[in-house]
């Protein structure tokens, strides 16, 4: 019997891996072609990038940590949002997401209103959120009584469905959908930039260590059938990248002079739906 070939897990880890989306939107040259493509009437220019970046002021607050936090030379802000399952809440994320991001922009004594810039919060999704099969949904404040008047504040939630099949995007959208969906893709030079990119990173020894680490993929495929063995394969990777995360935070807070019960309150709030309580509560040892 010929023996299966054993699939490279390298490659299976494509964009919707938290840490190779990282790695790929930490580039300041990438995520402006990205942000034009989903914002086209923008002129974004001077991006700084932060990845991994965690919000909250204060000790008390409920901290969330971005994928991709950007701000360009007009001030305005983006956060990005590889968000690779359903979760419960995801609008209430989002609003929170803009809320943090809008206190970080606050006017200073003398400035007026009209300087307040702009905060756009984009979900990237490999599942339909609301079930209407658009390829994009675009919030922003409408009047209930009339939805042609908008409360003009300049600011967006944007969720963008590589399910979708309805509606109208851009080209370079349709190929990084056709990325995220692991299909062919044009040669666009957006999405030029992103393969090649994801080609360079896959040479390090961080991408390789990441690799290693789900290694266990190989296994389940050829053990349980390609399909639903890269399934469950690819749902234990990401929970190791979850727990990896995890680990980084508790160390952050607990430099901050956490208590133990403050940083387990904090994680069953965001963690919960991925591990147990006493998943958690292991963590802080």
């Amino acid at each position: 019997m010929k023996e299966k070939k054993k699939p490279d897990v390298a490659k299976l880890l494509g964009i919707t891996d938290d840490l190779m989306f990282q790695n790929v939107m930490k580039d300041p040259i990438n995520c402006r072609m990205f942000l034009h493509e989903v914002l086209p009437d923008l002129d974004i220019q001077g991006l700084t990038v932060r990845t991994q970046e965690r919000i909250a002021f204060n000790k008390e607050e409920k901290f969330s940590v971005l994928d991709v936090l950007i701000k360009d030379s007009k001030g305005r802000r983006y956060d990005i949002e590889m968000q690779v399952a359903p979760q419960k809440d995801l609008d209430k994320r989002a609003r929170y997401y803009m809320y943090k991001m809008m206190e970080a922009g606050f006017l200073h004594q003398g400035d007026g209103y009209g300087e307040l810039a702009a905060v756009y919060v984009i979900f990237v999704l490999p599942f339909d959120p609301k079930g209407k099969g658009l390829k994009r949904y675009s919030f922003t404040y409408s009047a209930r009584e009339d939805k042609s008047v908008e409360l003009n504040d300049e600011s967006e939630i944007i969720y963008l469905n590589s399910k979708g099949k309805k509606g109208d995007v851009s080209q370079g959208l349709e190929d990084f959908y056709s990325l995220m969906e692991g299909k062919s893709t044009t040669n666009g030079k957006f999405i030029k930039r992103i393969k090649k990119t994801m080609d360079n990173y896959r040479k390090t020894e961080e991408w390789s260590e990441h690799v290693m680490n789900t290694e266990q993929i190989k296994e389940m495929a050829l053990a349980q059938g390609v399909e639903q063995g890269l399934e469950q394969g690819l749902e234990k990777g990401r929970k190791e990248a979850t727990a990896s995360a995890i680990s980084k935070t508790v160390k952050m807070l607990k430099r901050m002079n956490q208590s133990n019960e403050q940083i387990l309150q904090e994680l069953k709030q965001d963690y919960s739906d991925e591990f147990s309580d006493k998943e958690l509560e292991d963590f802080l040892k």
